[in-house]
């Protein structure tokens, strides 16, 4: 197919691998097969999935939806393009009794195929072609060819969050904030950030938070707040998790299935904002998805109709809370037992991010240590600026596999005894 010229955006602005796509090839059965590795042996820090079993009630009602000819039938219609009402109903009810957001309507939210199908059309709705938005360093890694796809002729600002001489995040919030007033000056509408973030598993603090909206506010931007991971905090519940765009009309909260209800294949998002942003996304809905998952929505409505009554939701985000608690306070035993890397301490979310060894590039080191030892880590290059001497360590698939974090950590550590003898 050579002779055929594909469009610009995929010739040169998607050239190659992006950082999403070297994750996953990585982690391919037929990868590590072909680097002569046995699968069964290879110990993955690499995934950005949790691993926690879905709730039973939620398979419960799949089977009775499945079971019922007609029910199952009905499963497969057209829902409106903002997304079944009964979800977008039941979701008002689950912000509010679970994270205390008031003022919640069906018209503050629509539906969508995910979040990363409703932030590429968020971009769109914002930033014209050519704008630029901003981003914490480091930052998710998707969101880089996000803005490619979506915003042609647009970039990433980075805002400096992790500092990889000391390995403190945001431990002085004036100058990133500065940084943030220097380009909404410039005229950056959006600012986006992961909460809890992914790679660094940090939450900002309540005075940068509160401090980065008023910024956007006073230059009619939007804070995006990327709720991928929000049932995953560890200790207090954040106070930006209760924001409602009734009380604050520029936040913009972005939500999928994925990780809370261990859905990541269950494809299902939803955003949360005033009506006037949620009436532009159903124009977008109208032409990149027509129809948010039917069955996906009556499944989700059922379940959080069921759990909210009988109190038994709250208790599954408390165990599924503690388990990756308990899982990442394992993994920084051993990182400090067995490696002695600094590391920046989860406070919810999936990861931990580490300095590499001996200052090595990160993708030479990771490609050496899957090839000697069949671990395997995601190099920081794809993350931002910060994390170019960086990796990622993913505890999340492993949350009811201690063992074989422990065993991954002292293989690592045997690796480099190895090699620096040598």
């Amino acid at each position: 197919m050579g002779q055929f010229k594909l469009s610009n955006l995929i010739e040169e602005k998607l050239k190659g691998l992006s950082p999403i796509q070297t994750i996953m090839k990585m982690a391919e059965e037929q990868n590590i097969i072909a680097m002569g590795l046995n699968p069964r042996d290879v110990i993955s820090f690499g995934g950005g999935w949790c691993n926690h079993y879905a709730p039973e009630t939620l398979r419960e009602i799949y089977r009775e939806i499945v079971e019922d000819k007609q029910f199952f039938h009905r499963s497969g219609r057209y829902s409106a393009i903002k997304g079944d009402y009964k979800l977008r109903e039941q979701l008002c009810y689950f912000e509010e009794k679970i994270y205390s957001v008031k003022n919640l309507s069906v018209d503050n939210i629509i539906l969508g195929h995910s979040s990363t199908q409703l932030f590429h059309d968020i971009l769109r709705a914002i930033v014209n072609p050519g704008e630029d938005i901003c981003a914490l360093d480091p930052t998710y890694a998707n969101y880089i060819n996000s803005v490619k796809c979506a915003i042609p002729g647009s970039h990433i600002k980075f805002i400096p969050a992790l500092n990889p001489e000391t390995w403190r995040y945001l431990e002085d919030i004036d100058e990133p904030l500065e940084v943030l007033k220097e380009y909404c000056s410039r005229g950056v509408k959006l600012l986006v950030i992961p909460i809890p973030d992914n790679p660094t598993s940090q939450i900002p603090s309540e005075e940068f938070i509160s401090s980065a909206q008023e910024i956007l506010l006073d230059h009619k931007g939007f804070l995006v707040l990327d709720f991928a991971y929000k049932a995953l905090w560890f200790d207090d519940m954040p106070q930006c998790y209760s924001w409602s765009p009734f009380d604050k009309p520029n936040i913009i909260a972005l939500h999928s299935n994925s990780k809370w209800l261990s859905s990541l294949g269950r494809r299902l998002g939803w955003v949360e904002a005033d009506p006037y942003i949620i009436s532009a996304l159903e124009k977008l809905n109208e032409s990149t998805l027509l129809s948010p998952d039917t069955m996906h929505s009556i499944a989700t409505a059922r379940f959080l109709e069921k759990t909210l009554a009988d109190n038994s939701l709250k208790q599954f985000i408390d165990e599924t809370r503690k388990l990756y608690r308990d899982t990442a306070h394992f993994m920084m035993k051993c990182i400090d037992r067995y490696l002695g890397w600094r590391y920046l301490k989860p406070m919810g979310g999936l990861y931990t991010c580490s300095p590499t060894p001996n200052g090595e590039k990160p993708t030479v080191f990771v490609e050496k240590l899957l090839r000697e030892t069949g671990i395997l880590l995601i190099p920081g290059e794809g993350f931002g600026p910060s994390l170019e001497y960086g990796l990622r360590l993913s505890y999340g698939p492993l949350c009811y596999q201690h063992d074989l974090i422990e065993e991954g950590i002292e293989r690592i550590s045997r690796y480099l005894d190895e090699t620096n003898k040598n």
